[in-house]
């Protein structure tokens, strides 16, 4: 598989753009980049539910090529995640006469027929994070595998830093059927597998409920007194430990993954010492241009893009 590592700050993406323009052009001929070239095709997002910080970011960076673009955008999804509705919008999207669909899937073998149908009648599809088990065009995401290999390394460095060399590990994660966390936790463990020195125990699944991660949490805790780290896989997660972390006043090393304003308090506190964050403005951004890219069919060389993560610590406030 083709993998591109991407790594966005402002100034980055203002090159991937200016370079995106030149590619096509080199590529392409005398092309043109204009509203009155790009509005005949309507592409739209969507994401697992509106409310979603992640969704949010996705949409801008999506919006902001848009515009660029000169494109038809929309931004449609679930108020709260549900992969009957989101197969539901995704199938008013086909009739309403999208060219191209950016998804996010919530459950990837159910919507595949509802996808491939789409693809039959024409619109081309881009994954975001979460593909389905249909061929899309592309996928941007972060690999989920590697994200848990470096969430791993930054658990045994923030021991190592407190002087902390044996002792037990929680994990704390959302389902078993879902892959992406699964891949995640397979990186983590595999991680600290390798380092040789610590005990993971029995992971706990939630279903991502933030009161049974708490809940979980405080077991680890209560149960364990050798406890010396918690691993968490999602936001809500991630604010469970830290605040199980933070009721029981033990110097227990808190990882996360995802990142919001709460917990972002958390890493300054110091009851979370760090958490992994994907890229979903640059899925956003660059999704658009592989959208557009696929309806000119122009051809793209790779079936994925990994936009990488970066890793906020409690020296990054």
């Amino acid at each position: 598989m083709n993998k591109k590592k991407i790594f966005i700050d402002v100034f980055v993406i203002i090159i991937l753009f200016v370079l995106f323009v030149l590619w096509y052009e080199n590529r392409y001929g005398d092309i043109v980049l204009t509203s009155s070239s790009m509005n005949d095709y309507t592409v739209y997002l969507i994401t697992t539910e509106k409310a979603d910080d992640f969704g949010k970011t996705v949409n801008q960076g999506a919006s902001d090529m848009a515009k660029l673009l000169g494109l038809d955008y929309k931004w449609v999804a679930p108020q709260e995640r549900n992969s009957d509705e989101q197969i539901t919008i995704f199938n008013n999207a086909v009739s309403a006469g999208a060219d191209a669909i950016m998804i996010s899937a919530i459950d990837p073998a159910k919507i595949s027929e509802a996808i491939k149908d789409a693809k039959t009648a024409g619109v081309k599809i881009v994954y975001i994070d979460s593909p389905a088990n249909e061929d899309g065009i592309i996928t941007l995401a972060t690999d989920d595998y590697e994200a848990g290999v470096t969430s791993g390394e930054n658990m045994i460095n923030e021991l190592g830093e407190v002087g902390i060399k044996s002792g037990s590990i929680g994990i704390v994660n959302v389902s078993k059927k879902d892959m992406d966390y699964m891949n995640l936790e397979k990186g983590f463990r595999d991680a600290i597998k390798a380092d040789g020195r610590f005990i993971l125990l029995d992971t706990k699944y939630t279903m991502g409920n933030e009161t049974i991660a708490r809940e979980a949490s405080e077991a680890f805790i209560n149960d364990n007194p050798d406890l010396v780290g918690l691993f968490g896989t999602n936001e809500n997660i991630t604010l469970s430990i830290g605040n199980a972390i933070k009721n029981s006043k033990k110097p227990i090393i808190g990882i996360g993954y995802k990142s919001t304003a709460a917990i972002r308090e958390m890493i300054k506190a110091g009851y979370i010492k760090a958490v992994m964050v994907e890229n979903p403005y640059t899925m956003g951004y660059l999704g658009m241009a592989e959208a557009l890219a696929a309806l000119k069919e122009y051809g793209i060389d790779t079936s994925y893009i990994d936009t990488g993560i970066k890793v906020i610590t409690e020296f990054s406030h």
